[in-house]
């Protein structure tokens, strides 16, 4: 197995595993390793069914369910479509804006915040693939914190946001995407998260708010809040922090949502061209709170 790196940012390569096939107890420490150190892992050419998906996965802890239970893969529940396609073949506007934006601005979001317990690991793999365009972006979190001004990476440790799916967000591609959810499912997909978490193996701080789905900062007047997200998210946004992919059909990434990361994929295919990935995810734990030192 080799790891090379595929920029200065973020994201790395990895050749020489086959991921149909059981993981030994080594390879799955260096990869967990490999997620601390690069935050996204690349797989390449590789035909993966969604059970065999679901065995990868699982390799690095329990799968957790999605609450989209309309696009829930009928044989192996723990993992979905990510599909611009209705049944029909016409497009599906819920489907497209899952997770993906026209500006990548509106959509970095980590995946699974607007639960309790958000996801460890999503691993998505590329089945149908359009001719231009529907590239995933990843930024890097943590450089996002450190780029920050002292003065506003010290006011941010301590705080804490809402995070929502739907119901309570203020994102109108979240709202649009959670129109496949039930109210009950709505209402339930709320959660509270620190501004500034560690991450649970480095400790290294990182922004975890982002435009998707944070509806606001606690405790904060909307002038601060709003000025706060203005700062957070344009330097996000920016060529400095990110890196994206240019999916091929087999491509499989993994990518760390613990702390570190954000992620949107872009709206700018064509809309008569399929594309179609299997995602599974597996479950993390309460996202940790970042305490500078020397405080108590």
């Amino acid at each position: 197995m080799l790891i090379e790196s595929l920029s200065p940012m973020l994201g790395a390569e990895v050749t020489g595993l086959d991921l149909a096939e059981p993981l030994s107890h080594d390879t799955v420490q260096a990869l967990e390793a490999a997620m601390c150190d690069h935050k996204v892992l690349l797989f390449r050419g590789q035909q993966l069914s969604a059970a065999a998906l679901a065995r990868f996965g699982g390799h690095f802890g329990d799968l957790q369910a999605h609450v989209q239970k309309r696009y829930q893969h009928a044989e192996v529940p723990e993992v979905v479509w990510m599909t611009n396609r209705k049944p029909d073949g016409s497009f599906d506007d819920v489907g497209a804006a899952r997770g993906s934006a026209k500006r990548t601005r509106d959509g970095w979001h980590s995946d699974m915040a607007f639960d309790p317990v958000p996801a460890k690991f999503t691993i998505l793999h590329a089945l149908d693939i359009p001719s231009y365009g529907g590239n995933t972006c990843f930024a890097n979190a943590e450089m996002v914190y450190r780029l920050l001004d002292p003065e506003l990476q010290d006011r941010l440790v301590g705080l804490r946001a809402n995070f929502a799916y739907g119901g309570q967000s203020t994102n109108d591609l979240n709202q649009l995407a959670a129109n496949a959810l039930s109210d009950t499912d709505k209402a339930a997909s709320v959660a509270v998260h620190p501004v500034v978490s560690a991450h649970p193996d480095t400790g290294t701080p990182a922004i975890y708010i982002s435009p998707y789905t944070t509806c606001a900062i606690r405790n904060l007047s909307q002038g601060e809040e709003e000025s706060i997200f203005d700062a957070v998210y344009e330097l996000m946004d920016s060529t400095t922090v990110r890196w994206e992919h240019q999916w091929s059909v087999g491509d499989t990434i993994m990518w760390e949502n613990r702390s570190g990361l954000m992620h949107s994929g872009r709206l700018d295919y064509p809309r008569d061209e399929a594309r179609t990935f299997l995602r599974t995810t597996v479950r993390g734990a309460p996202i940790a709170a970042y305490s500078a030192p020397g405080d108590s």
